[in-house]
């Protein structure tokens, strides 16, 4: 059977039952039921329509919210059709979708600020923002470390000294040098050693060592000379010797210098059995604080001193060659001459024709190595010598690679010898063992 033109196919929303229906558009539509008016003459319609109209554009049934029921539909429409757990999905995932969003806004905000501190202004980090951070990070780091503690340095050489550690009680040992001591013991340990002439054209040495030493021996000890006294008194030392000149012993008792006099103290010295007298008296730093604290009871210790001590300079701002300082004392058994190692930024010491060693086998080295001029006038037909150790005069003074022109000066017997450039600054030394020569005035020395 052929259909009726006149009929079509529509849908209409059913609440209860959303199913196709045939609609013939020649059959009569039944009109909705009258609403009842309300006072005045006002239509009163259910929430749902209002709330359909109120979305839509037309009339009701021809506007969007005409076609079915809206959330706010009765009891029976579909939207309470929805099972709660649905609701309670659709709320967890919507908030998980909030919380990613909000990590992914901060993960490109730290980003881009890294990004600003890395690349600002060729790592200076001198942006805005690493500015910011940096400030930040140094305000905390100073919150949590403290101030690093002032370097402190032995007033002797220069290098660390611990904390609570005592810069006093130095010992002075005079060694000899004639030909038949050699080898000597304890040179290569010392933190100061001083080398003047006395008779004969030879010298004597006299070696510093600073308190808590473990210089296990020393030697040979020998007689004192007056103006090793002077130097010596710049570090209230203990001055270790084996007898001296009558003069040297007086000044010993009229200064009032702690000494250790060998012919008094003898149990603070032994004499070695393998070596000719009198080139066979030694003593170690262990005999020597024993023999400090005997002679210390009523003497008021006095720190030294410090020179001016500064750190090593770079390898590569060393000299690649540096010439040969040599000192002619008198013949060429006393001629030294100091050998400038660019590695380890030191000078060699040698005497005569090989590198000098101690008994140990150590080599003698220095950090700094000092020519002061001195006039020096002999006393008697023994040679004994007065050597000027007070005033000022010419030095030369010679430290990492390079030889230069200073001056010396040392106001009173207990103040510290000082060095000065041309400019009148005072000389800041390497830390580490210093070698001083005492020359005469006008002695050519070549460097």
């Amino acid at each position: 059977m052929k259909p009726d033109q006149s009929t079509q196919k529509t849908t209409r929303p059913d609440p209860n039952d959303p199913r196709v229906v045939l609609v013939s558009a020649s059959l009569r539509q039944p009109r909705p039921p009258e609403r009842p008016a309300a006072a005045g003459g006002a239509v009163v319609r259910p929430v749902a329509e209002a709330a359909g109209r109120a979305a839509g554009s037309g009339p009701a049934g021809t506007g969007p919210a005409s076609v079915g029921p809206s959330v706010g539909a009765p009891a029976g429409g579909r939207a309470d059709n929805i099972p709660p757990v649905w609701r309670r999905r659709e709320s967890f995932w919507a908030e998980v979708a909030s919380w990613s969003a909000i990590l992914f806004a901060v993960i490109i905000g730290v980003s881009v600020l890294g990004w600003f501190y890395w690349t600002g202004d060729s790592h200076n980090h001198s942006s805005f923002f690493s500015r910011l951070l940096r400030r930040g990070g140094e305000s905390q780091q100073a919150a949590v470390a403290p101030p690093p503690a002032p370097e402190r340095r032995r007033a002797i050489d220069g290098r660390p000294l611990a904390a609570g550690v005592p810069d006093t009680d130095h010992f002075a040992v005079m060694i000899e040098n004639m030909v038949d001591s050699r080898p000597l013991a304890g040179l290569a340990e010392a933190a100061l050693v001083i080398e003047a002439p006395v008779e004969g054209g030879i010298t004597r040495f006299l070696a510093f060592y600073p308190p808590g030493s473990a210089v296990s021996r020393i030697g040979p000890v020998r007689s004192a000379r007056p103006y090793y006294l002077d130097w010596a008194q710049e570090f209230d030392a203990l001055y270790i010797h084996v007898g001296g000149s009558p003069e040297a012993l007086d000044d010993i008792k009229s200064v009032k210098l702690r000494d250790l006099n060998q012919f008094s103290w003898g149990k603070y010295f032994w004499r070695d059995s393998g070596r000719s007298a009198p080139h066979n008296v030694y003593t170690s730093a262990d005999l020597l604080a024993k023999g400090l604290a005997d002679v210390s009871a009523d003497h008021k210790t006095r720190a030294p001193a410090a020179w001016r001590f500064k750190d090593d300079i770079a390898p590569e701002d060393r000299p690649q060659e540096t010439a040969d300082i040599v000192v002619d004392y008198s013949t060429s058994d006393y001629r030294v001459t100091w050998k400038y190692d660019r590695a380890a930024n030191e000078y060699q010491r040698w005497q005569g024709d090989s590198e000098q060693r101690d008994e140990s086998g150590a080599p003698v080295r220095a950090k700094n190595v000092v020519i002061q001029y001195s006039q020096i006038r002999i006393l008697d037909e023994i040679g004994r010598r007065r050597i000027e150790t007070l005033g000022e005069g010419q030095a030369l003074l010679a430290l990492d690679g390079k030889t230069f022109a200073a001056v010396w000066k040392k106001p009173a017997a207990a103040e510290r010898t000082r060095y000065y450039d041309e400019s009148g600054a005072e000389i800041a030394l390497n830390a580490g063992a210093t070698w001083v020569e005492i020359v005469p005035a006008g002695a050519a020395v070549k460097y």
